[in-house]
């Protein structure tokens, strides 16, 4: 039920007024938020979908030890425009982290937007993993 102070002396509904938050301008807080919701709805949308479906998604499927100085390893690249080609860096790790072989792998471009990669990485140590670093256009 609305409380109406209508029948107060116009000093004391205004400080009831203040206290209880009641407000002459009512409604023009929901301007503002309706603003928000019409200009920002679509824009998460978009930005959730963006950042969800990138140009370039790479999976590692599998790293292999082939001997002390080479490693092999295997992944998945999925591309939007699959005729495009794609240099792609991966590198090896020793047991305590560092960097121990690097290397920059062409994709020529495909018709299929999924397709699996290998290569073998020389290392200059015994390395233990590997990783995709990146894939750019």
């Amino acid at each position: 039920m609305p409380i109406d102070f209508s029948e107060l002396d116009p000093k004391t509904r205004a400080l009831l007024e203040d206290r209880y938050g009641i407000n002459s301008k009512k409604g023009s807080w929901r301007w503002i938020a309706i603003a928000l919701v019409v200009v920002g709805a679509p824009w998460l949308f978009w930005s959730a979908w963006h950042h969800s479906n990138p140009e370039i998604r790479t999976t590692l499927v599998s790293f292999r030890q082939i001997d002390e100085k080479s490693i092999e390893i295997t992944f998945d690249l999925g591309r939007r425009k699959p005729s495009q080609s794609l240099k792609c860096t991966v590198i090896a790790r020793d047991f305590d982290k560092n960097v121990v072989g690097e290397l920059e792998i062409s994709v020529p471009g495909s018709a299929r937007s999924l397709q699996r990669q290998s290569a073998t990485i020389p290392t200059r140590l015994r390395a233990v993993s590997a990783e995709i670093i990146r894939c750019i256009p």
